[in-house]
């Protein structure tokens, strides 16, 4: 069983947002304005850096980079950085909701 985490930002009036999947797979998705504009399945457990890329739809359009932090198989905990024309940008990490869990009383409904 894996963990989830998104981090966000919004920058030059685009909301931006990475989700990171750890676990068995581990999975980058970008999201800008709430859509999928770029995704990536991660290889291996060791601690790496990956970046996604995409173009903002603003006047004129700008290309961003993220950068996602991945840790190594014992610890730690992902960060990510947006990155526009050289200037670091960090992305804080919002909560994600967890799933429901089944319990005995929703067995009988």
């Amino acid at each position: 069983m894996g963990r989830d985490y998104h981090f966000h930002c919004e920058h030059d009036g685009c909301s931006v947002t990475v989700g990171v999947h750890l676990g068995g797979a581990r999975a980058l998705e970008l999201l800008v304005d709430g859509k999928e504009v770029a995704a990536m399945d991660v290889h291996g457990h060791h601690a790496q850096l990956r970046s996604l890329t995409t173009v903002l739809p603003t006047q004129p359009p700008r290309r961003i980079d993220v950068q996602v932090a991945l840790p190594g198989p014992v610890r730690g905990e992902p960060a990510s950085v947006l990155v526009d024309n050289g200037t670091e940008f960090p992305m804080l990490e919002r909560e994600v909701p967890r799933r429901a869990r089944l319990t005995e009383a929703s067995w009988y409904s």
